[in-house]
């Protein structure tokens, strides 16, 4: 369903080490209201809402809304979110620290569950400006150029502090010692300096990207599958879980669902696939 609605775009050559993709949301008249879950992605993502307001939720929480603007990320929770007839919204994956260099916000001070239109608008109006612009144009083909144009002169250049994680991030997907002892090492500062950067820089700890790394192969594993195509105890094998019980508590923490209720709602999910 959401490949009939959705809009996977690349970025300008200059910006591929900074953003990931744009996504593009579109639903004509008369689409009949639809929910969706956006599984956790540790990515940043910046949202233009062109279209009626759109409700979501954090797991159990109560509804909120997107207006105009809306930051998503670190997505540490699934979100779920209702699409209703002339949806238009524009979203802008960031990758590394993409989203800081915009910004130059520490992103180790953001919390997603609490963040809100008017607090971001607070913090910067150049997103409202930059939404302004966007919502006169009449097509995603003019919308892009100019977001492209706009990102290549503002994003800030790297600051030094952050070169060493970033010359190092493939690390991270292929942990045979820990990344963080890499980095420290080699750079000659304390592990401690280095997680702490990584926060500032990206928004969350070295730890918490490997588990994450971790469940999101299992959710690229499980995603399309059925219940009975799973052999449970060759998965937690695979993957390094230490029981049935670790498995779940990932998923719980990540979907707030359970492994066999996830594969249930897996055609209404939307995962990253960076």
């Amino acid at each position: 369903m959401m490949e009939s609605i959705g809009r996977r775009m690349t970025a300008a050559p200059e910006l591929t080490d900074l953003i990931g993709h744009y996504y593009e949301i579109q639903t004509p008249s008369g689409f009949d209201p639809q929910v969706y879950h956006l599984s956790p992605s540790l990515e940043m993502m910046l949202a233009f809402n062109f279209g009626p307001p759109i409700r979501f939720s954090f797991g159990n929480q109560l509804d909120r809304s997107i207006q105009k603007i809306f930051i998503l990320g670190p997505l540490r929770h699934m979100l779920t979110y209702e699409l209703r007839a002339n949806a238009d919204l524009l979203i802008i994956n960031f990758t590394h620290n993409g989203f800081y260099r915009l910004l130059a916000q520490s992103m180790q001070n953001l919390n997603l569950e609490e963040w809100s239109e008017s607090k971001l608008l607070a913090q910067t109006q150049q997103l409202e400006e930059l939404w302004q612009t966007l919502a006169s144009f009449p097509d995603t083909h003019q919308r892009l150029e100019y977001l492209n144009s706009y990102l290549v002169s503002r994003l800030a250049p790297d600051e030094a502090e952050a070169v060493p994680l970033l010359t190092h991030a493939a690390a991270f997907h292929s942990p045979v010692v820990s990344p963080v002892k890499i980095i420290a090492a080699e750079t000659n500062r304390t592990e401690r300096t280095v997680q702490l950067r990584f926060k500032k820089y990206v928004g969350y700890s070295p730890k918490e990207l490997l588990r994450f790394l971790r469940f999101k192969e299992v959710l690229h594993t499980l995603t399309n599958r059925s219940e009975a195509s799973v052999n449970w105890f060759e998965l937690i094998e695979q993957y390094g879980y230490h029981d049935q019980s670790h498995l779940i508590k990932d998923f719980q923490y990540y979907t707030g669902v359970s492994p066999r209720q996830f594969l249930k709602l897996s055609d209404a999910f939307c995962s990253s696939r960076d």
